[in-house]
């Protein structure tokens, strides 16, 4: 009886025991929980670029200064456009652009205007192979432009002469090169051959040699003072353009030589004595083709008289008829009138 009672006790010690040790195995773990952050992450700082924008409105023609523009910082780079204010400064605008609007290269001048220098002009002059080093001329080389005449002209009876008529000339293009677009030296050119650069670029590099070996004009930079020369020079001569160093600035002294007379004459008492015309009133006042060929002294030259304009002229004074006299003779009751 008390074997039974302890057993059943047992039992049940060990019953709880298991139940106790099942809820224990139930129960779910316990997870380490996270920290919160206190504080979020630094952002990453958005790269600036720098452009250059109009400071106010500009018109069209007009050369930047440095109050013109102005830098200013953008989240976004803006293509084409420039990032520094040096790189515009002393420009020419083509176009009017608003305050604020960034400047490209297509609202700056370009060209073979830029490669002038003050008083200089940009003429074309016709060439042939013979006549211009046998087209080994290219664009930057200097040249002598000699001018030939065979004395057979209609507008001056001249004998045939050359002579100088430019020295020292600049070449800003000849053919379809320029100064801003050279053609590629042959070096270059078997280079970019060797490392197979393309042959499509070769190809029109090649042609573009080409157009300059059979190039048919030449453009100069001239003074302002000679264009009306050269101008006349190539209509009624030939002109040949010979090749010389770059080293060599020797180019002759034209105050020995008598200055040519201008078609129109400046008006007496504007100019003082002794003051000659500057380039741009002698390249107004014209140059005649005759004075070019035979180099008429400008001082030797009188100005023609003024013609009398025909309704000024004295007019003859018309014959006057004679007077005539009347008479009456009376024969006894008739009268008679006599004029004589």
């Amino acid at each position: 009886m008390n074997l039974t009672k302890i057993l059943a006790g047992l039992l049940l010690v060990l019953a709880i025991g298991l139940a106790i040790g099942a809820w224990m195995l139930s129960r779910p773990a316990d997870r380490p929980v996270a920290p919160m952050a206190t504080a979020t992450a630094p952002k990453e700082p958005v790269q600036q670029h720098a452009v250059v924008v109009a400071a106010k409105a500009i018109p069209a023609g007009q050369r930047l200064l440095a109050e013109d523009v102005k830098l200013v910082q953008m989240p976004a780079a803006v293509a084409s456009s420039f990032g520094s204010t040096d790189a515009v400064l002393g420009r020419t605008t083509v176009m009017a652009l608003p305050a604020d609007a960034p400047l490209f290269a297509q609202h700056l001048i370009n060209g073979l205007a830029l490669q002038l220098e003050s008083g200089q002009r940009a003429v074309s002059v016709a060439v042939k192979e013979p006549m211009a080093a046998g087209h080994h001329v290219r664009p930057g080389d200097f040249v002598d432009v000699f001018f030939t005449l065979d004395g057979k002209s209609e507008q001056a009876a001249v004998d045939t002469q050359t002579r100088l008529l430019l020295a020292r000339s600049r070449v800003l293009a000849y053919g379809a090169a320029s100064v801003e677009s050279p053609p590629p030296s042959a070096g270059s050119a078997t280079q970019e051959q060797e490392s197979g650069a393309g042959l499509r670029r070769s190809a029109q590099r090649e042609g573009h040699n080409a157009r300059t070996d059979n190039a048919n004009t030449a453009v100069l930079a001239v003074p302002l003072d000679d264009v009306q020369r050269l101008t006349l020079a190539e209509k009624y001569g030939q002109l040949t353009l010979a090749l010389r160093h770059p080293d060599d600035t020797s180019v002759p002294d034209a105050l020995l030589f008598a200055s040519l007379p201008t078609v129109l004459q400046p008006v007496a008492g504007r100019l003082a004595k002794g003051e000659q015309l500057q380039p741009a009133d002698r390249s107004y006042a014209g140059l005649r083709f005759k004075d070019l060929a035979t180099g008429a002294d400008a001082r030797s030259t009188q100005r023609p008289a003024a013609a009398v304009p025909a309704a000024a002229a004295v007019r003859p004074a018309k014959p006057q008829p004679p007077r005539q006299q009347a008479v009456e003779l009376y024969q006894g009751s008739a009268v008679q009138t006599v004029s004589y």
